[in-house]
């Protein structure tokens, strides 16, 4: 892809639904430094809008909190997109659930094909959650509902 885009197309959407790998980046305004982060509970919502959940004490929600842009990747079509977009923390920290997580949704601003040159991906990463199976359908059956019923 040449150009920018401003919305996940509907193969985008469909990889973005809780069980891709999803990096994600920031800058701390107070530092300069840039905070990564891999994370699967990333769910598109909408075309121009993505939501992941994320440890509620992690750095990445102070950092959001003070600088809201952010950048993600993640690989679907046989290449990697890097998604800009602003970032709001929508729960600081969810109640009743199992993992106390701040949800946080992004609207998209720009979408860019970032692979390089004559390359393409031929296969998709694969993962394992290694706690014990119950477990993990019950957090993503809980983090799957918490995102996608967010007002």
């Amino acid at each position: 892809m040449s150009k920018v885009i401003n919305e996940l197309s509907p193969e985008m959407a469909e990889q973005l639904q809780g069980q891709s790998i999803v990096f994600v980046n920031v800058v701390n305004k107070e530092t300069g430094d840039i905070y990564s982060t891999v994370l699967s509970w990333v769910y598109a919502v909408s075309p121009t809008a993505i939501r992941f959940a994320i440890d509620a004490k992690s750095d990445f929600v102070r950092i959001l909190q003070q600088d809201p842009r952010l950048v993600m990747n993640f690989i679907a079509q046989e290449t990697v997109f890097s998604v800009k977009g602003q970032a709001a923390v929508k729960v600081a920290q969810t109640e009743g659930l199992t993992l106390k997580m701040a949800l946080i949704e992004v609207t998209v601003e720009e979408i860019r094909d970032i692979m390089f040159y004559g390359g393409k991906i031929v296969t998709q990463p694969a993962f394992v959650k290694t706690y014990k199976e119950d477990l993990i359908k019950k957090l993503d059956d809980e983090m799957r509902n918490a995102l996608k019923n967010l007002p």
